[in-house]
């Protein structure tokens, strides 16, 4: 059985210790199948030196992914990248105005601008019913 690779393992792998996951293995079709091109683009854009090669990728995204796992081992320069991911921000104030005016995030994030502290209560309110949350 074969070992499972996230996509944090394949940038590891590209950018710092330059290990051909794919080809080293004994079954190399399986190992192709777990690269995740967009999410590996996805983090190469974080950093200034790889942000332009995530571009190529993303302008090439019908490569086979061995070929886009061979482009960036042979393209990036040997060193560790690690970042943080950013994370949605946990708002309750922006969750109950998605509840009430059934929207997504981005609109409700507008919809908070828009109201006052009394229209955020009428918009709580709208979620307690007879003294208990929905």
């Amino acid at each position: 059985m074969a070992k499972d690779y996230n996509p944090f393992d394949f940038m590891n792998a590209v950018s710092f210790s330059k290990e051909d996951l794919i080809k080293n293995h004994d079954t190399p079709d399986q190992i192709e199948k777990q690269y995740t091109p967009y999410v590996v683009n996805r983090g190469f854009t974080n950093f200034e030196d790889t942000i332009l090669h995530a571009n190529e990728m993303n302008m090439r995204h019908h490569l086979f992914h061995a070929a886009q796992f061979d482009y960036y081992r042979g393209a990036l320069r040997k060193r560790k990248r690690f970042s943080k991911w950013p994370k949605a921000d946990k708002s309750t104030d922006l969750d109950a105005i998605q509840q009430v005016y059934n929207c997504n995030r981005t609109v409700a994030k507008l919809y908070y601008k828009a109201l006052s502290q009394d229209d955020m209560k009428s918009v709580k309110n709208k979620l307690t019913i007879g003294g208990s949350s929905k």
